[in-house]
């Protein structure tokens, strides 16, 4: 299965078995629209940062609404949309809500009839809003001013009205324990640090980093399962994986591991995480990215013996898929020492293997005689390995498909017209059914099982497949351009004339 339709599936599965996997509460909201009279009005729910249609209404000839099914309505924060389309959110967390607008403005002409918590949040938005405007005053002056004095005070104005503000919040969050208002004020508060210090007095960047990452999460409880149904706590969450932690596969495994585990293992935010973070990783267009769909699948989703894995959320067939294609690429990461190769050339005489080339860096291409794609970059990584590879050391190792009389054929005919001067070796037609009658013919005199199902071992489903395995034969790139190659090999040579 292609890596995009897998990621998708992923996060289908997801959603579909947090919706249907306990009982919802029962809710009604009614909202009063005028000007949708008769008109179809929905409810959208946030999953993460998305929303997704959950019910429909056709509104009375009064513009009114409701939303009562009897699935009920998980705890987040829904979107009303009427035709435009507009939309207004409303907090769902009660069993009863009722509100009123019209479609001149839904959000300016908002009222709560019936819900502490909207009317809770309502106010709050309601009072950021007039700050903001407060606040685009202030920094006009601010920016108008030239004299120090007057300058001091608009700031001083400034810090009075942020004082203000986080009063606001914290009074809020405070008379309001335990309500989802209350969680998403917090949420989206920033968590004040000390800023830290080196001994001359100047700020310690690389511990405000990680004093920062450290805290980067005291505003959320973790094992809130409503969060999940929460924009800032997907967009916080996006940011932190995507940006806070530094790109690095075993960085992102170990810190994905850390944070997960303040879930509890289990409930809604786990499977958003795990799904989330698997999804992204193993649809990623960065080279190495895949060693965190390895990790997060191996981890979370796949049985270890006789332990289960721990994503029960997915229907075993699908399962099954997910942890075949972990399994096929978990010796492929980046850093794990390529699988053994060793077949022969055009003669089917000479067997040869790069682990024994003589060359500090091996290119290993794999590719089909008859792929129009690989016909067409083929010489232009020879162009570039005529001009530059040679020169740094590296060999190329060009494996072909060549089970059938054509491609035995077309194979020789393309090494001779582009004169491919490098490592030329395939599966060849007398060898592969020779080797179906008898693999001991071959094995182990010759070669491995593993080579002669080279294109299990190394996961080959589309071609052309390259990778660049360094000195010790472990993976250093992945579909790389021929430049590309050049460039890496360049950088590792310059960083070990360094060490």
């Amino acid at each position: 299965m292609h890596k995009t339709t897998l990621g998708t599936l992923l996060l289908s599965v997801l959603f579909c078995a947090t919706a249907q996997a306990q009982e919802v509460p029962k809710r009604t909201i009614e909202v009063l629209i005028r000007g949708a009279e008769k008109d179809t009005v929905y409810l959208a729910n946030y999953y993460g940062s998305k929303l997704y249609y959950s019910d429909t209404c056709v509104a009375d000839a009064t513009g009114k609404v409701i939303f009562k099914s009897p699935k009920g309505y998980k705890a987040g924060v829904y979107a009303v949309v009427v035709p435009g389309p507009k939309y207004f959110e409303v907090v769902v967390n009660e069993p009863v809500i009722k509100m009123a607008t019209d479609t001149v403005d839904l959000l300016g002409h908002l009222e709560v009839k019936t819900s502490r918590e909207n009317q809770v949040f309502l106010e709050y938005i309601r009072f950021l809003n007039e700050k903001k405007k407060e606040s685009e005053l202030l920094k006009v002056q601010l920016d108008k001013n030239t004299d120090p004095i007057g300058r001091n005070g608009v700031k001083a104005q400034m810090e009075e009205m942020d004082k203000t503000v986080k009063n606001y919040q914290r009074d809020l969050i405070t008379n309001n324990p335990g309500t989802l208002a209350a969680a998403l004020v917090k949420m989206s508060m920033t968590v004040e640090l000390p800023e830290p210090r080196k001994a001359d007095g100047t700020l310690d960047s690389a511990a405000a980093y990680y004093q920062f990452r450290a805290h980067y999460w005291d505003n959320f409880d973790l094992t809130d399962e409503r969060i999940v149904r929460v924009p800032v706590f997907a967009n916080k969450f996006d940011e932190y994986i995507g940006k806070t932690v530094p790109q690095i596969p075993d960085t992102i495994n170990v810190l994905a591991d850390e944070l997960i585990a303040r879930t509890g293992g289990k409930g809604e935010v786990f499977k958003f995480m795990v799904n989330t973070i698997t999804h992204k990783y193993e649809t990623s267009d960065i080279m190495g990215m895949d060693a965190v769909f390895v990790h997060m699948s191996l981890t979370y989703y796949c049985p270890k013996g006789s332990t289960p894995g721990r994503a029960d959320w997915m229907p075993q067939d699908k399962l099954d898929k997910l942890c075949e294609r972990a399994r096929k690429q978990a010796p492929l990461v980046l850093g794990k020492k390529a699988p053994y190769l060793c077949l022969t050339d055009t003669t089917e005489q000479k067997w040869t293997n790069f682990y024994d080339l003589p060359q500090e860096y091996v290119v290993i291409i794999f590719w089909d005689p008859h792929c129009g794609h690989c016909k067409k970059e083929l010489p232009e990584i020879a162009k570039v390995y005529k001009e530059k590879m040679k020169d740094l050391d590296i060999e190329v190792f060009c494996v072909a498909k060549a089970t059938e009389d054509a491609l035995m054929k077309d194979w020789k005919a393309f090494i001779v017209e582009h004169q491919l001067d490098w490592v030329n070796v395939g599966l060849t037609k007398n060898v592969f059914e020779e080797a179906k009658k008898d693999p001991r013919k071959f094995i182990p005199k010759f070669t491995t099982i593993e080579s002669l199902n080279y294109a299990e071992t190394y996961d080959v489903y589309s071609t052309p497949k390259i990778f660049l395995v360094d000195g010790d034969r472990k993976f250093l790139g992945k579909q790389l351009s021929a430049d590309q190659i050049v460039d890496l090999v360049k950088k590792m040579k310059e960083r070990k004339a360094k060490d």
